[in-house]
């Protein structure tokens, strides 16, 4: 099965899984779900991706738009439907496509993604069939496939090397390693995209040079698990970082505990760093947590 899925320029936080309620094979298929959708009003199908009962994938709705699919939650997300209504009748060969596809979203954004059902945001049972279970998903929504995403890669005695366009050697292959891409060593025109693309998504200045702080984000851990009552031991988090240290982000916060830094705890974020004189970005460094835990510690926290 071949690469299917292009990264949109849109942001995209959360991929939601759905079921089309059919197991009729005259409905497997874009056309009919298209058909209904916009008999519903709908401009378009829905779902960006649709997976037969043969394992294929085909494409939908333009992956730049917002889907219609989950009611109050389409804006950053991509959605995907299995063909199917009874969880018995979906089949291997569209647990392995769904498993491929989601592998290939979440490598390209590096795997700060999340993972969610319809039935996540809505009264519904949709979808019927165990997605956790089959993308092996943690209470954050974090994909548990197998990943080709690099993870940990040891930093020299010399530390953190500074690279840049052209640039060759062993760090290269490092860098390359994190980035999910080719190892050659050479630092040409793929590595110099896959770095813009990655300082892009943390909100850096989007040049081909590779920092510390770069390094730093490519070698941290997808989930930050840490939960102590010490702003220096406090991971630094974002949109897109999941984990304990979010749960406990917005406890502080007074916000809905989740563990996942969305849209809504990225907006709390800003809110409380503009009314206590910082620059309202979502970003969350050790004096934004020693203030925090200032001000809204509260003793129940203890």
């Amino acid at each position: 099965m071949s690469k299917i899925f292009k990264k949109p320029k849109r942001r995209v936080e959360r991929v939601f899984l759905h079921c089309s309620a059919s197991d009729v094979p005259a409905h497997d298929n874009v056309a009919t779900i298209r058909r209904w959708h916009k008999d519903r009003g709908f401009s378009d199908i829905g779902y960006h991706f649709f997976i037969h009962k043969n394992g294929k994938i085909s494409k939908g709705r333009d992956i730049e738009k917002s889907p219609a699919a989950q009611k109050g939650n389409n804006k950053n997300t991509i959605a995907i439907c299995l063909h199917g209504l009874l969880k018995e009748k979906f089949t291997k060969a569209q647990y392995k496509a769904v498993g491929k596809l989601c592998k290939e979203i979440n490598n390209s954004y590096f795997k700060n993604i999340s993972f969610h059902g319809h039935k996540e945001v809505s009264a519904k049972a949709c979808p019927v069939f165990d997605y956790k279970k089959v993308l092996k998903l943690d209470k954050y929504g974090s994909l548990g496939l197998d990943s080709s995403i690099a993870v940990g890669v040891e930093i020299g005695e010399n530390g953190f090397v500074e690279l840049n366009y052209k640039d060759t050697g062993i760090e290269v292959e490092k860098l390359q390693k994190l980035l999910n891409i080719a190892i050659d060593g050479d630092y040409g025109k793929k590595t110099l995209k896959a770095v813009k693309a990655f300082k892009s998504i943390h909100n850096l200045y989007p040049s081909g040079i590779v920092t510390k702080q770069v390094w730093e984000l490519l070698s941290r851990p997808v989930l930050e698990n840490i939960r102590v009552f010490d702003e220096n031991k406090l991971p630094n988090l974002r949109i897109g970082s999941r984990g304990k240290s979010v749960e406990f982000l917005q406890e502080l916060l007074f916000i809905k505990v989740d563990g996942i830094f969305g849209a809504n705890t990225g907006k709390a974020v800003k809110v409380f760093k503009s009314k206590n004189g910082y620059y309202p970005s979502d970003v969350v460094k050790d004096y934004i947590w020693k203030l925090l835990l200032q001000l809204n510690r509260v003793e129940h926290y203890d």
